[in-house]
């Protein structure tokens, strides 16, 4: 009798340990519908192979193969021009400016996880990684 109420104590206090932390914003995974759990932070950034991999790709396509977000660079107003950095948001209306990744790139890259949610993109010069949802500028690279 003595080890199942010591069993029982034990268990209760395992119980309790776990339950502690759990409050307002703690514990959660950051995914709608997610079930508990440490949430998990993904950095997806321009590795340095990405970055000589783009670069080259500009270089030696020239300006009549660019995509329209990259061959028409320093179209944008110096504001929204500062607005395009690591850690920033895409300003509205610049959606339509943008130019996704052509697929002879994108091939050369290594694939973004599957589950950021983010695509890469060219505007203004620029070669960005944004989130789809939030236009959230992941990382940013100058070409020119």
């Amino acid at each position: 009798m003595k080890i199942t109420v010591l069993v029982a104590a034990l268990l209760v206090a395992t119980m309790a340990h776990a339950a502690q932390g759990k409050g307002k914003g703690q514990g959660k995974s950051g995914k709608s519908g997610g079930g508990g759990g440490t949430a998990v932070s993904v950095s997806v950034v321009f590795g340095d192979s990405d970055r000589r991999i783009i670069q080259e790709w500009v270089r030696t396509t020239g300006p009549s193969g660019l995509p329209p977000g990259l061959a028409k660079r320093g179209e944008l107003p110096p504001g929204l021009q500062k607005q395009l950095r690591r850690n920033g948001t895409l300003p509205p209306g610049l959606q339509k400016k943008i130019s996704p990744f052509p697929d002879v790139l994108v091939r050369r890259l290594p694939p973004l996880p599957p589950d950021c949610g983010c695509d890469r993109i060219f505007l203004d010069g620029k070669a960005l990684i944004i989130g789809r949802a939030t236009s959230a500028i992941l990382d940013v690279i100058s070409l020119f």
